[in-house]
């Protein structure tokens, strides 16, 4: 069964996508995103042939998009080292 959620977006439209994976950091070496949740949703569009992704952080009690340069750095590293090494992500709820 896929994983579905229910998106509010600042200007009232309420969207639902699909949650691809959705992790949560506790490594040391990562302090902007460390306990910090993550989701990464599919954004049902298509660029080049390529499945288009959103990336959102929770903070301040909201999802919202990744804007900090540093934390979005990290965030990349996670998802290369999860490509790359084949590592299971177990996500919180």
């Amino acid at each position: 069964m896929e994983e579905k959620i229910t998106l509010s977006r600042p200007n009232g439209e309420v969207e639902e996508k699909k949650v691809v994976c959705h992790f949560k950091s506790v490594d040391e070496s990562r302090p902007n995103i460390k306990d910090v949740p993550i989701l990464i949703l599919d954004k049902n569009e298509m660029n080049n042939g390529v499945n288009v992704l959103e990336f959102l952080w929770k903070k301040d009690g909201v999802y919202q998009a990744i804007n900090d340069e540093n934390a979005w750095a990290e965030v990349k590293s996670i998802v290369v080292d999860i490509i790359k090494n084949n590592i299971e992500v177990v996500g919180e709820e």
